[in-house]
């Protein structure tokens, strides 16, 4: 990609660094801070036109807690991915989440594990979860979440929403809209609880994002020191149809592509959607 720009606007976010770091510091229901226009507008629309369909993305999860594909090579992808990450790793940036989040010795993961471009097609979801709190290669603990929402245009019936959780999974706290060139940075813990509803999209969109995730040597009071996996837990509403729902998901996860259809619209029948 030809440009003498970087991708991320970080002039303007050291500018605006103290006004980010006092949202980020009252975020709820866990610190966290929506950011609009993290890249530069030119870099948004060539990310999202260059974004590779979920057939030529390597990874697809495909379980009873999220349904997603996801592509964390991105020296095969469109040069515009690669500067969008060179950004959000260099040093400058890393001292940018310093100062605004207050985490010290901040670091990139340079494997993406986990992160990179995801992207979710018609039917797909991310249950309720906290994530994993170590990297186990880096001997780090996860301390950040970065995502660079890349959907020119986005509808509530849809689904798809971030989703931020009380820690207590007592009620929904913030429902963040996953439109181009949104940027949402959160804290992870233990109880950072968050995901998104099951998508129902028109024919032709998906829903597209970039995610990095940053690590420190320090862990916080919210986390174990021991390692886990990631957390899923459920909704108030989900407690109480688990077993149907469950169920009726497992049946979907495992059939062929041409029944999932048939076995959605039996859940929404019932009652069991999302």
């Amino acid at each position: 990609m030809e440009t003498t720009l970087p991708a991320v606007d970080i002039d303007r976010l050291e500018r605006e660094a103290e006004r980010i770091r006092a949202a980020f510091g009252v975020g709820d229901p866990i610190r966290h801070v929506v950011i609009e226009g993290m890249l530069r507008a030119e870099i948004a629309r060539r990310a999202y036109e260059a974004f590779p369909s979920p057939e030529q993305m390597a990874i697809a999860f495909e379980g009873l807690a999220e349904v997603k594909n996801a592509e964390e090579r991105i020296e095969r992808l469109d040069p515009v991915f690669q500067a969008v990450f060179a950004d959000l790793r260099s040093e400058r940036f890393m001292r940018w989440l310093e100062r605004i989040t207050g985490i010290q010795e901040l670091r990139p993961d340079p494997e993406l594990h986990g992160g990179g471009l995801h992207q979710g097609p018609d039917g797909s979801y991310l249950d309720i979860h906290a994530d994993f709190n170590l990297h186990l290669r880096l001997g780090l603990y996860r301390r950040l979440n970065l995502l660079i929402y890349l959907n020119p245009e986005w509808h509530e019936p849809w689904g798809g929403y971030l989703e931020l959780w009380a820690q207590d999974m007592s009620q929904r706290r913030a429902y963040i809209q996953p439109i181009i060139n949104r940027c949402v940075i959160m804290e992870t813990h233990d109880r950072s609880f968050h995901g998104y509803k099951q998508l129902h999209l028109p024919a032709g969109v998906t829903r597209k994002s970039v995610a990095s995730y940053y690590y420190s040597p320090h862990r916080s009071e919210a986390q174990s020191a021991h390692e886990h996996n990631t957390i899923f837990t459920l909704r108030p509403e989900e407690r109480r149809a688990v077993g149907a729902r469950q169920f009726l998901r497992r049946l979907e996860a495992l059939a062929p592509a041409g029944a999932r259809p048939l076995l959605r619209g039996l859940r929404r029948l019932l009652g069991l959607a999302e």
